[in-house]
């Protein structure tokens, strides 16, 4: 007779440990749509509305333009102070990187 498995449920430092393990090889393989289905899970967990959702983007890619090593780099290529930009310019910004990335995809294939 076989015994019974232990089930012992992982602690919370094991399952942190677990997700950055995790994140380590979403970042490695940089595999976008593994990315986004990560990220999805977690806005449909919290329950997010449409209107969340929109202001949550917002508040990343502002996060985003304005870390020193991209608000640095979009000075120096665009002469744009992404510090100084409302709702609209980040939107704006938002769109024509999205557009470059869609083009050099397009390329790639």
């Amino acid at each position: 007779m076989k015994k019974p498995q232990d089930h012992k449920k992982k602690s919370v430092p094991e399952k942190q440990d677990d997700f950055i393990k995790m994140l380590t090889k979403l970042h490695e393989e940089k595999d976008m749509d593994a990315i986004s289905d990560l990220i999805w899970k977690a806005i449909t967990v919290y329950g997010l509305k449409v209107d969340e959702l929109a202001a949550l983007n917002y508040y990343m890619m502002k996060r985003s333009l304005e870390a020193p090593v991209n608000a640095t780099f979009i000075k120096e290529r665009m002469n744009l102070d992404v510090t100084q930009l409302g709702v609209d310019g980040i939107l704006q910004v938002q769109r024509a990187l999205v557009n470059v990335y869609v083009e050099q995809l397009a390329k790639e294939q």
